[in-house]
């Protein structure tokens, strides 16, 4: 009796399953879908809950608050000139908490996003699909600018939901998307140094914490240096000062083309720094 060759399997059982066009990019999505998230809803909570309040706000003296100069300061805030809905949004929901809050959530998405990999070996997977380590950094790099954008979309949402909802909420929008510009300024630095971290370090809490503690540096640097002449040299090193959202809002004047301009600037160099260091570096944890 004659032995029967083994039947080949089908070629279609051989074909590696396809990962999509950017794997790296929806796998960081993922990842910091819970970080991301969370600050959206709480901008939305936020954003609601003063719009369902302000009628109770205009009657108390808020620009007598906001005049003292430690509570400026905390806030980021050197005056309140008007009793408007978009003054009041302004000071609670767009003060220097915003970056401190916000930002500090996408500090740490940034920070952890290369070194939670390195730390937990998933990088070598991702490496042997294969993906180049500049096209895996460049869509981590394209997916924290995502959440960064769906940070700013949320909260242009929940105003215009405020303006729907609660009457007297009115905004004036050209005012409002500028100082939204400087928010995605300000944000757009945070990415920038906090990859820059994540590609210098090999432990993902660490490196999102350090990239946490950058965010929270600036906010102090904000607050003593506006609340002391002695240390108006501070409010220099934190991001705040080149990008004042709530002032824009509040005065109606642009702060200044290269003010805006510094944050990216400087985000896009430690961006780029931390793709050089990232290509060089043994990425073993």
């Amino acid at each position: 009796m004659t032995a029967r060759a083994p039947a080949l399997a089908p070629a279609a059982e051989f074909t590696r399953p396809r990962h999509g066009w950017f794997p790296v990019l929806t796998a960081t999505l993922v990842e910091s879908r819970a970080l991301i998230g969370a600050a959206c809803f709480y901008i939305l909570l936020i954003g609601l809950l003063i719009g369902l309040i302000f009628p109770a706000l205009t009657k108390l003296d808020l620009r007598s608050y906001v005049s003292n100069s430690a509570v400026g300061s905390l806030l980021g805030v050197s005056s309140l000139t008007t009793s408007t809905f978009a003054a009041y949004l302004a000071v609670e929901l767009y003060s220097s908490f915003f970056l401190l809050l916000f930002g500090g959530v996408l500090a740490y998405a940034a920070g952890a996003s290369i070194a939670r990999n390195i730390e937990d070996g998933t990088i070598d997977l991702a490496l042997a699909r294969p993906v180049s380590r500049a096209r895996l950094y460049l869509e981590k790099w394209a997916a924290l600018l995502i959440g960064m954008m769906t940070i700013i979309a949320v909260s242009l949402l929940t105003a215009w939901l405020d303006t729907l909802i609660f009457s007297g909420a009115a905004l004036n929008w050209r005012w409002f998307l500028l100082g939204h510009l400087e928010l995605a300024s300000m944000l757009f630095f945070v990415v920038g140094i906090g990859l820059l971290i994540s590609a210098s370090m090999s432990a993902g809490r660490t490196a999102g914490g350090a990239a946490t503690l950058v965010v929270v540096f600036g906010y102090l640097a904000q607050t003593f240096g506006t609340a002391s002449s002695r240390l108006s040299v501070l409010k220099y090193l934190g991001p705040y000062y080149y990008a004042p959202a709530a002032q824009v809002m509040i005065n109606q004047e642009w702060a200044g083309t290269w003010q805006f301009l510094l944050p990216v600037a400087v985000g896009l160099v430690a961006a780029v720094v931390g793709l050089v260091i990232f290509l060089l570096r043994d990425i073993t944890p």
